[in-house]
């Protein structure tokens, strides 16, 4: 038996989430952590986003079921990472690749675009910085910026907010991470707040919206 990569094009039907907030002068693009999906984001997030914005929170591009009680629901995820292996089956490249199908779509006006991604989707948002889009902010909250995964873009300025009592993602190595970028130039901060975990919690939304473009 041979065994060769090859490079697939599926199409099916998919949910984006979106939500207007008055007349939009900006985008909110959100990355929702492994097995949550957008609507779960936008009802986060929408008190804490500006009355100005489009908000668009699409589900990731592969579904993973999760079972409830007797039935399976579907959840969805970025990419699919080993972490004990330390290997990639599925990469960043192809939720990036999905993301600039969605703001092609979504995003006809071109209007200036802040990212914002939780736990995993925090993994992926600097590497939708990389897409040639109007992208001034990258935010990103419980998660670490792996420089190694993405390539600096001097025109966005990188953020990131994380609990000192987050368990799931170590908050040591995340900062450290992040001062690489510090040395590149990134004007960003790293914000680590007191009394928070790895869930998104009324700390995490307040220093968001001081983070927000005005």
């Amino acid at each position: 038996m041979i065994k060769e990569k090859t490079q697939v094009s599926i199409n099916y039907d998919h949910e984006v989430n979106t939500l207007i907030k008055g007349v939009p002068k900006r985008v909110y693009l959100l990355l929702h952590g492994y097995l949550l999906d957008g609507e779960f984001m936008i009802n986060k997030f929408k008190d804490y986003l500006p009355s100005d914005s489009l908000i668009i929170a699409p589900n990731a591009p592969f579904p993973v079921p999760v079972k409830k009680k007797e039935f399976y629901i579907p959840k969805y995820a970025w990419y699919f990472f080993d972490s004990t292996l330390k290997k990639y089956y599925i990469g960043l490249e192809p939720a990036k690749a999905f993301i600039k199908s969605i703001l092609v779509k979504f995003n006809p006006g071109n209007l200036p675009i802040t990212v914002i991604g939780y736990s995993q989707g925090g993994y992926l948002a600097p590497k939708i910085a990389e897409l040639e889009f109007p992208i001034e902010k990258v935010i990103g909250i419980a998660c670490t910026f792996r420089n190694k995964n993405f390539e600096y873009n001097p025109k966005v300025s990188y953020h990131q907010i994380h609990g000192i009592d987050d368990i799931i993602v170590d908050p040591a190595n995340s900062q450290e991470e992040f001062s690489e970028l510090k040395k590149l130039g990134n004007i960003g901060e790293y914000h680590l707040l007191e009394s928070t975990t790895h869930k998104i919690d009324e700390n995490i939304l307040v220093k968001l919206k001081t983070i927000l473009p005005v």
